[in-house]
């Protein structure tokens, strides 16, 4: 009896210690490493340029750090040919846009199918500009109906006397306007021409409604025109005297980009707003905040721009600012990659938002992350919830 109760005594010792030795190893392991929760899976999606810097980021991060043994990537094809090759195509897992899908991308979901959108970040599109100058660059003012003119070739030199007007004290070159814009279906594109299309016009009447196409584009004598956001980067970059529309990202990612630089655009309060994280999380939350449709409804003509356009209240707010969106069905095919799809969807709404914020885009306010959470709960295998 005594040596089965000291034999017991001893298996009980070594459990304790094996316990508190892989209980240490356990505690000790770094922060960013988690336990295995999900399948091994392979997931794509196709979308926007806009949002491809923090999406690269975001990828990079949660392969590493969260769920190694998901495989993410991700194709910065454009807004337009991001929805179409989800939608129409059948390519790849989730699709990505910089604009709210519109009524005749609806229209081609497959039958039987349900395309659940969830916004994942918000970012400003700029007027970027090159003068020449180097660092000593200023920061010029423009408003939305002097965008519309350069834009449709009726002001075409830097020291036209409109510019002036709204740039006291500073002294402009004598230098010919060169436009650029998108060659591709774009969402920044959508979000630019949205903004002209509320305050100028000239433009509502000549040009029409915002579009990701770029057939709506009054192009000029002597436009260049540049495929992503990247391309316009480059046109803009290379050519003293360009202009054009661009996703701000690809300014502050890049600060030693030369003769590479934003202006500031007037808010309906009146003042002269350079985009930046703190602004552009002002618009979001002024523009944001009630009457967002549920994630298996449609987001067509859902706008930050038109809700904030004629807001003289939020005095700080830039007013260029637009949502981005992914884009997943709710009818799962395969459970370890409807599983990964919910897991990284849900990561990037609740603890991927501040990723992106020195290179423009801001965090997503609460009610905006409870509308995600909510979608996320509509996505199934085999008519069961994937959780």
């Amino acid at each position: 009896m005594k040596t089965t109760y000291i034999i017991a005594l001893a298996v009980a010792v070594i459990v304790i210690i094996i316990g508190g030795v892989l209980a240490y190893a356990y505690l000790g392991r770094p922060a960013t490493s988690t336990p295995t929760k999900l399948a091994a899976a392979t997931i794509s999606g196709n979308g926007g340029t806009l949002v491809f810097p923090l999406m690269e980021t975001w990828i990079s991060v949660y392969m590493a750090q969260v769920e190694p043994q998901i495989s993410i990537t991700y194709g910065a094809v454009g807004s337009g040919a991001g929805v179409t090759d989800f939608v129409v195509d059948g390519l790849g897992n989730f699709g990505e846009s910089d604009a709210p899908m519109s009524a005749a991308q609806y229209a081609e979901v497959p039958s039987g199918k349900t395309v659940l959108t969830l916004p994942i970040t918000a970012s400003a599109v700029v007027p970027a500009y090159n003068l020449g100058e180097g660092s000593s660059t200023p920061t010029l003012n423009f408003t939305g109906p002097i965008l519309a003119e350069i834009f449709m070739g009726n002001i075409t030199n830097w020291d036209s006397p409109q510019l002036a007007a709204i740039n006291p004290g500073t002294t402009l070159p004598n230098l010919s306007i060169t436009c650029v814009h998108r060659a591709d279906a774009s969402g920044t594109m959508f979000a630019f021409t949205d903004f002209l299309y509320d305050t100028s016009s000239a433009w509502n009447s000549t040009v029409g409604p915002p579009s990701t196409s770029a057939s709506i584009w009054p192009v000029l004598t002597g436009e260049l025109e540049g495929t992503k956001n990247a391309g316009v980067a480059t046109d803009i970059g290379e050519n003293i005297g360009a202009i054009g529309p661009l996703e701000i990202s690809y300014i502050l990612e890049n600060p030693g980009q030369t003769l590479l630089y934003y202006g500031a655009v007037e808010n309906a309060a009146g003042n002269f707003i350079q985009a930046n994280d703190t602004n552009i999380a002002a618009t979001l939350a002024a523009g944001a905040t009630a009457g967002l449709p549920a994630g298996n409804a449609t987001w067509t003509g859902v706008s930050i721009i038109d809700n904030t356009y004629k807001d003289t209240t939020d005095t700080t707010i830039y007013p260029i600012v637009t949502m981005t969106y992914g884009l997943i069905y709710a009818q799962q095919t395969n459970y370890a990659q409807g599983a990964a799809l919910v897991n990284f969807f849900s990561w990037i709404v609740n603890s991927g938002q501040s990723s992106g914020v020195s290179e423009g885009y801001v965090p997503l306010p609460q009610n905006i992350v409870a509308i995600d959470n909510a979608t996320l709960l509509w996505v199934t295998y085999n008519g069961t919830p994937i959780e």
